[in-house]
């Protein structure tokens, strides 16, 4: 039976081509309040009746199937028409598929000699609010953009999209000065909210945050988002959130749908310039979304000691363009600073694989491991912006705890160890006396573990005059990270957790020495048991199992 047509339908549903419940909701309709769109009843024009002829089945399913080949691209039609009969309701939505090699892959190989499994196919129509998810979503405010929305946004591409360039920068910039917030996805910008107002110290942060959050969420669970690469973004972005330990909706939860979402379109897989259905423009921007998707995964897995979710092998480098970023039609990054992001940005993900490297060949030589820690490149950029110093350091950190791994897994010695903690250490002291701790990354948390945990290695030893001596300065370098952590608590919940786990540590440390002195002291002439340093092994990392997720978490 045919869907019957709607007499009265908007301008903008009319316009993208998606269903309009203006005839039960009235003015606004549900997906106008949604994107915060002004509302208008589209005028239709004047009907003129035309002459119907009867034709047969078969002859709308002949017109069906011209309907989809011609709407894509033409050089596959076979393949476009198999996985288009995968839709069980097609709409005039176009939306991307993914079909994976092998599994059900495999039906295109039998019929088609296809390489490219990237397509663009009817999808089904998109979904309208039910009313009473409209009116929750409108109760919790999900379409009341706060005040400082224009700070936020700034926020976000001066401190968030440098470090994590997950949006397409360049298209969101020209959508907003086009039409301001009425044309972005109410998901995306509280999402995007949701860490950007962690760099607003006028604002009480950890409440805003765990607001934008929270309906950002919502939105995510109720709003029938059909544009999966919203999804993704959203999904990763959220995934810097952290409230409490027995929230089970934390890092490792929303990286595991971006992840998932991520794979079903396709991101993980080269998508062929000869696909007419994608500009260079969304090539690039899929392969930084992956390459976001990438960072996540290792450095979660790192933090948290858990196993990695994603093939190295699924990815190709991509770089990711600074320049010509406008914001309130002021450009966002100089010359030399896009240049710089640009190398940085490469330096991460460059760094972040010789630590996926580390994590996944536990049977490498030192000699092998040696040499990949010497071709890390920690070198200066020298420019004196506070943009670009501020994310160096953020560069900086994950480099020396890379190191930090490698020596470990070499077994270069504890020296090398040592060597790459007191460099952390020296940037952390940095971020304290020029006061730009307020402005740390949410990720810089488990970045200092690996050098926390060498420096309580230290104190764990004898009380020998010379490991009194290293305990003591282990002592004082703790206390830096301290200093730091606690200025930044207020902001990140997670810093306050750590801070209360490595002092549990210390005084466990404290009482085994003591301890170990009074025994010392009982048996003159004996030689006290060494205790063992704490062992962190950057691999298998078990001991941090117990630990709630605020591995890369705010």
């Amino acid at each position: 039976m045919p869907r019957r047509r709607a007499v009265h339908v908007c301008e903008s549903c009319h316009r993208r081509k998606i269903r309009c419940d203006i005839e039960s909701t009235r003015l606004p309709c549900s997906k106008c309040t949604e994107i915060r769109r002004l509302c208008k009843l589209r005028a239709r024009k004047p009907y003129r009746g035309r002459k119907r002829t009867e034709r047969s089945n078969s002859a709308r399913e002949n017109d069906r199937d011209h309907e989809i080949v011609t709407t894509l691209p033409s050089s596959r039609p076979d393949s476009i028409k198999i996985v288009a009969a995968a839709i069980p309701e097609p709409s005039s939505r176009i939306a991307p598929i993914f079909v994976g090699e092998g599994g059900y892959g495999a039906i295109l190989d039998a019929t088609d000699d296809t390489t490219d499994h990237h397509f663009h196919v009817p999808a089904t129509a998109e979904k309208a609010l039910a009313a009473e998810d409209l009116e929750y979503l409108k109760i919790k405010g999900c379409f009341s953009l706060p005040a400082e929305s224009k700070e936020l946004t700034k926020a976000y591409f001066e401190f968030v999209h440098p470090t994590f360039p997950v949006i397409d920068g360049a298209a969101f910039l020209q959508g907003y000065a086009a039409s301001g917030f009425e044309g972005i996805n109410l998901l995306l910008l509280w999402s995007m909210f949701s860490i950007s107002a962690s760099y607003i110290p006028t604002l009480p942060r950890k409440a805003r945050k765990e607001t934008y959050t929270h309906r950002a969420k919502l939105l995510f669970d109720l709003s029938h988002e059909t544009d999966k690469i919203v999804l993704v973004q959203s999904a990763l972005l959220l995934s810097f959130w952290f409230a409490y330990a027995e929230d089970v909706k934390q890092s490792w939860y929303w990286t595991g749908i971006a992840f998932s979402i991520a794979q079903t379109l396709g991101l993980h897989r080269h998508v062929s310039p000869a696909h007419t259905q994608f500009t260079t423009q969304q090539r690039a921007v899929w392969r930084n979304i992956w390459q976001c998707c990438m960072i996540r995964d290792v450095w979660l897995a790192f933090g948290m000691g858990r196993p990695l979710r994603i093939n190295a092998s699924d990815c190709d480098l991509s770089l990711c363009q600074f320049a010509n970023l406008l914001l309130h039609g002021e450009k966002l990054f100089s010359s030399r600073e896009a240049t710089g992001l640009e190398s940085i940005w490469k330096d991460l993900i460059t760094t972040s694989n010789f630590l996926r490297d580390v994590i996944t060949s536990k049977a490498s030589s030192p000699s092998r491991i040696k040499s990949l820690q010497d071709r890390i490149d920690i070198r200066v950029i020298s420019t004196s912006t506070f943009l670009l110093t501020h994310v160096q350091r953020h560069l900086k950190l994950h480099q020396y705890a890379v190191i930090a791994a490698m020596t470990r897994a070499s077994g270069l010695g504890q020296a090398d160890t040592l060597k790459a903690a007191d460099s952390t250490t020296a940037l952390i002291q940095t971020l304290l006396d020029d006061n730009t701790a307020m402005y740390a990354a949410p990720t810089i948390i488990p970045l200092l573990v690996p050098a926390m945990v060498t420096y309580l290695a230290t104190t764990t030893q004898s009380t020998k005059p010379k490991s009194q001596e290293a305990r003591k300065a282990g002592v004082n370098q703790l206390n830096v990270y301290s200093r730091l952590l606690t200025a930044i608590e207020d902001n990140y919940p997670a810093a306050s957790i750590l801070k209360r786990v490595f002092a549990a540590a210390q005084e466990s440390v404290d009482g085994q020495v003591s301890n170990q002195r009074d025994e010392e002291e009982a048996q003159p002439g004996s030689i006290g048991q060494v205790l063992s340093p704490l062992e962190w092994d950057p691999i298998a990392a078990e001991s941090a199992l117990w630990l709630p997720d605020i591995g890369s978490s705010i």
